[in-house]
């Protein structure tokens, strides 16, 4: 019975999930376009929100990391402290990022 009610499901995901024909002289189903052939419309499909939160705690780890270096670059003198601020930011940045970053306010601090 399991197997009848997941094949009926797989069935209509199939059904509105192909791709549907603009005239209707053509034939229903039309060959799609090779993997990396590009069509004429774009399709843009909608981040899931758990991905919109890993961009952009990347994207906030990115800016961070370029701002320590550059101003590690500016205020020290020798490349032994640039190497090693470099280092550091590289490693801490991100754990800092990491551990902090809470985009639905869980935590009442």
């Amino acid at each position: 019975m399991s197997k009848e009610r997941a094949r009926r499901r797989a069935e209509e995901r199939a059904r509105k999930n192909a791709p549907h024909s603009k005239s209707h002289d053509d034939t229903p189903h039309q060959a799609r376009p090779a993997p990396g052939q590009r069509t004429s419309q774009k399709r843009h499909q909608q981040r899931s929100a758990r991905a919109e939160r890993q961009r952009r705690r990347l994207i906030a780890i990115a800016a961070c990391w370029v701002l320590a270096n550059a101003l590690i670059f500016m205020l020290t003198s020798t490349w032994n402290a640039k190497w090693l601020g470099l280092t550091l930011t590289t490693i801490a940045v991100p754990l800092i990022v990491w551990l902090v970053w809470d985009p639905e306010g869980r935590t009442n601090l």
